[in-house]
């Protein structure tokens, strides 16, 4: 029993070290891959990274142009609401007499 239970830790040993190697050999990619595809990788990563930045100044400016846009759009209408308060009414009833008459604010 003792002589079955020294091989099967052998056996796990042997596993172990042969799984620790398969790892080794994945992080190296340098020994197994050829230098072009590394270097075509190099560059398509750099291409990413600048894309990546492109599309984060495309949304900036699409941002900022949005939100001028709409402060614009607020502004004008703001310029053509009809007066709410009672005041501002009676101001337009009166402006539109006196354009009437011919007689304009100066």
């Amino acid at each position: 029993m003792i002589v079955e239970l020294e091989k099967q830790l052998k056996d796990a040993e042997a596993d172990r070290e042969a799984r620790r190697k398969d790892k080794e050999e994945e992080k190296l990619p340098s020994a197994s891959v050829p230098r072009d595809i590394l270097t075509e990788l190099d560059a398509l990563r750099a291409e990413n990274t600048n894309l990546k930045r492109e599309q984060r100044l495309m949304a900036s400016a699409f941002h900022d142009q949005a939100s001028r846009l709409q402060v614009t759009t607020v502004t004008l209408q703001r310029q053509s609401e009809q007066p709410a308060s009672w005041l501002g009414k009676q101001r337009r009833i009166v402006e539109g007499n006196l354009a009437r008459m011919g007689v304009g604010r100066r």
